[in-house]
């Protein structure tokens, strides 16, 4: 998981149904067809955008067929889901994890394999108050890394230092099915292929420098996938290159 931006200002289709639906207002009733459909695919594309194309949960890049609105505080809650199932800043763009109906996605088996589910759908309704917003968590130290072998764990120390409880970084990987075989694989084999490519660029600090550039920060406006195992991979060498400016992989 990284910190990832919340919108910083009104999205157009969703101010235009509020304001000609009034109180009446609602998340089915602005995803209801016809003109919800194009509502809805400008404010995914809006979300993935300010997410350079990544899940805000798992890190795969999102791809037609496999991108959906996630909110955070699910719709279902009875107490805060209602009033906020229309606020930009409960929506992050998030991958289906797992359970799209789209036949490209299912033959995938980085995106589909049942019933590995994970993200928003592993989530579900659930709203644990441990569950950690990845919008409200620090750029700099990252509180997760993931090992050669693809699994996703807390920092203890990144947590220390920065306030955070270990326990709820934790719960919130569990909640979020981060783990599951599906992506730990994917995990692996992305840092197996980062491992492969090294050679070429050891004992070259400078090589070294620039591809660590290339894959931390956003090219032509997109991250690569697994931002996290990137991270990870590069160590000391990719936090300073996150910590220097404009920063804008956030």
């Amino acid at each position: 998981m990284k910190r990832i931006r919340q919108f910083p200002g009104p999205i157009p289709g969703l101010v235009e149904y509020q304001n000609r639906a009034g109180p009446k207002a609602s998340w089915r009733g602005y995803r209801n067809r016809p003109a919800g459909r194009q509502r809805y695919l400008e404010l995914v594309k809006n979300l993935a955008d300010l997410q350079h194309g990544l899940c805000g949960y798992c890190e795969i890049d999102l791809r037609e067929g496999d991108c959906q609105v996630e909110h955070v505080i699910p719709v279902s809650d009875p107490n805060r889901g209602a009033a906020h199932a229309l606020d930009a800043g409960n929506m992050i763009a998030c991958c289906c994890g797992g359970a799209s109906n789209d036949p490209n996605v299912r033959q995938d088996p980085e995106r589909f394999s049942r019933p590995e589910y994970s993200c928003g759908h592993a989530k579900g309704d659930n709203v644990a108050p441990a569950f950690v917003d990845p919008r409200t968590l620090p750029d700099l130290p990252s509180l997760t890394r993931v090992r050669p072998d693809g699994r996703i764990e807390v920092d203890a120390s990144a947590c220390q230092s920065t306030g955070w409880s270990v326990d709820n970084v934790e719960m919130t990987i569990w909640i979020l099915g981060l783990n599951v075989q599906r992506l730990r694989r994917a995990r692996k084999d992305y840092w197996s292929n980062l491992s492969g490519m090294m050679p070429k660029y050891r004992g070259d600090s400078n090589a070294m420098r620039n591809w660590a550039h290339s894959r931390l920060l956003p090219q032509n406006g997109s991250l690569h996938k697994f931002f996290t195992t990137n991270r990870s991979y590069f160590g000391q060498l990719g936090e300073r290159v996150l910590a220097e400016e404009p920063r804008d992989w956030i």
